[in-house]
């Protein structure tokens, strides 16, 4: 059966399940995550070692950031485009579910992944650039264009948008508008209130289009940036006797036999959901900047090491220096939890530290979720007036989505991730035979 047929009766399966049997559906997830999880660790396997693990070279990391790009948005501001797309609330949210469901020992998966798993998107930066094409707005790409062109697979190229659209312009903008939501409820203010500040906002950026979308980027993501390694570090500084016991604890829960295979998968779930590396987003990034592919592609793995390292490492040791698992919680969306933690390190200033921080990270990704969205819809046509269409439909998610329960919205989301993975990692393995 050819791929595309597969992904989409895998659908059909998910939605029939999710629909009669919720308990049948959260297995069919965990085993379309086996399916995923078995792909993406072949090919870090089979591609590290072939680029003798180019992803953890520092010196070309270092020369990459000194890049400049010939035309188009600059290097950095295309990585800060991809930096905006991946501290999402994912960083707050995520790393919270995974320690949660997954224990400390989950956190080591997380970040041995992330490490692995970055040769993916070197990868797919590389063949997002070589395969990308011209608009009026600048150049687009992504691993629908590399489908199309190299393994000329329409259906396949068609699938794989609809699938972007869908889970990045879609769910994904969902849980972060609704984690918006959740953060913003600390002050009694109400979800109409909220939706319509967002919206607004929202709708002002995307109207200028990739350079106004990169342009917020670059300056709210350092900003982002320094701020929470900031509370971070005071937390480190005000918790210093207990660290190294949690690094003792991580090791020792990672390799708990009772829990492997379960703390394992939820690591590394986290770590794709969160770092998006595997899933063709950073191809879709990279194409925009007219940089060196492979400069362009060191920068991408550098984005993911400072998710991984900095951020979620940040968020895992506010949440576990915390009280969190004396507490209960109910339709769980993730954000309760580091708001807790917030709170306990930081008083009656938690919760304002903590809606800043949400709103931020929560609407750079936003809107990184609209250039995503925008980018594959090329493919179907070029016409001004679907990109007026998408425009409605992404602002029609946007007020939707303020309402929406967050359990739904994190099952389904982590579905098609793993589809799109699995589309994008099999489409690189058979590109690169020819490479």
């Amino acid at each position: 059966m050819k791929l595309y047929k597969s992904i989409i009766a895998m659908i059909i399966i998910a939605i029939i399940l999710n629909f009669f049997n919720y308990d049948y559906f959260v297995k069919y997830l965990a085993f379309t995550w086996y399916v995923c999880s078995v792909l993406i660790i072949y090919s870090s396997f089979k591609y590290s070692f072939k680029y003798k693990f180019i992803q953890l070279r520092v010196d070309k990391i270092i020369r990459a950031l000194k890049s400049k790009s010939k035309s188009g948005i600059k290097p950095l501001q295309s990585l800060c485009v991809s930096l905006a797309a991946k501290i999402g609330v994912g960083s707050l949210s995520g790393v919270a579910l995974c320690l949660y469901f997954g224990g400390v020992g989950a956190i080591f998966w997380l970040g041995i992944v992330s490490l692995l798993v970055t040769i993916n998107t070197y990868l797919e930066c590389l063949l997002g650039y070589k395969y990308r094409f011209k608009t009026e707005e600048g150049f687009r790409g992504g691993p629908s264009y590399y489908i199309l062109k190299c393994l000329k697979n329409r259906k396949l190229a068609i699938l794989y948008s609809i699938l972007i659209i869908i889970t990045y312009s879609g769910f994904f903008l969902s849980i972060q508008s609704n984690t918006i939501v959740s953060a913003l409820s600390f002050f009694k203010i109400s979800n109409t209130v909220v939706m319509i500040i967002l919206s607004i906002s929202t709708l002002l950026i995307i109207m200028v289009g990739l350079k106004g979308i990169s342009l917020v980027n670059s300056v709210l993501v350092p900003v982002m940036l320094l701020i929470y390694i900031g509370i971070s570090l005071y937390v480190v500084i005000n918790n210093y006797g207990v660290i190294p016991s949690i690094m003792v604890r991580v090791v020792k829960e990672a390799f708990n036999i009772k829990n492997f295979i379960l703390v394992f998968l939820i690591g590394m779930q986290r770590a794709i959901f969160i770092t998006e590396s595997s899933i063709g987003t950073s191809a879709i990034s990279s194409a925009s900047c007219d940089n060196d592919p492979k400069m362009q592609g060191m920068l991408e793995v550098l984005g993911i090491h400072i998710v991984t390292f900095l951020i979620c490492f940040s968020t895992f040791i506010i949440i576990v220096t915390s009280n969190y698992q004396t507490i209960k919680f109910d339709n769980l969306n993730g954000i309760e939890i580091v708001m807790e933690a917030f709170n306990y390190h930081f008083g009656g200033s938690g919760g304002l530290l903590l809606a800043i921080i949400t709103v931020l990270f929560a609407f750079s990704t936003i809107i990184s979720s609209y250039f995503f969205g925008e980018s594959n819809l090329l493919i179907f046509s070029k016409n001004k007036y679907l990109k007026v269409i998408f425009k409605l439909f992404f602002m029609g998610v946007i007020v939707g989505s303020c309402y929406v329960k967050p359990s739904i919205l994190w099952n389904l989301c982590d579905f098609f991730i793993a589809l799109l993975a699995i589309i994008n990692v099999s489409s690189i393995i058979r590109i690169m035979k020819n490479e």
